[in-house]
């Protein structure tokens, strides 16, 4: 009996240490409630693990209460002292995660500009080897100052 009972207090504050763990995540990237929810599915499945393998799958609420106050003795020792380094490290990792962030953007229109250059070769050189057929209204000897300001348009 007392076995399973300090198993409580222990599966509490490895709990504890679980919902530390999600806080820096939670912090980073401002979604509380998808880091929540996965806490609470995991530790739902330790604590009825821990049932299954203690109490036969009978449950008591004494072993509740111990999970609970393990939990919170974790908390409120541990806890306290990670919090403050995971807000200092939540900042350090969101201001990188901004400078990468950027990067990307700036490498993203960098790739766009060569894409554009290419369109523009590709393009050009499609027109210059363009012959019109013979029902196309083509005069052989004609230069008409329209056609060239026409293409001139097309590409730029």
């Amino acid at each position: 009996m007392g076995e399973d009972l300090f198993y409580a207090v222990l599966v509490g504050a490895s709990l504890g240490f679980l919902f530390d763990f999600f806080r820096l995540p939670r912090l980073v990237f401002n979604d509380r409630f998808f880091f929540d929810f996965l806490f609470w599915i995991i530790s739902g499945v330790v604590v009825f693990c821990y049932y299954l393998i203690f109490n036969s799958g009978s449950i008591r609420i004494i072993n509740f209460i111990l999970i609970f106050i393990g939990f919170l003795l974790y908390t409120f020792t541990l806890g306290y002292v990670t919090k403050s380094i995971e807000i200092k490290l939540a900042k350090k990792i969101k201001f990188w995660l901004k400078k990468v962030k950027n990067r990307i953007k700036s490498f993203k229109k960098v790739l766009q500009s060569l894409y554009n250059i290419y369109y523009n070769i590709v393009a050009r050189v499609k027109n210059a080897f363009h012959k019109k057929g013979k029902g196309d209204g083509y005069d052989e000897g004609s230069d008409n100052e329209n056609d060239n300001k026409n293409k001139k348009e097309d590409f730029f």
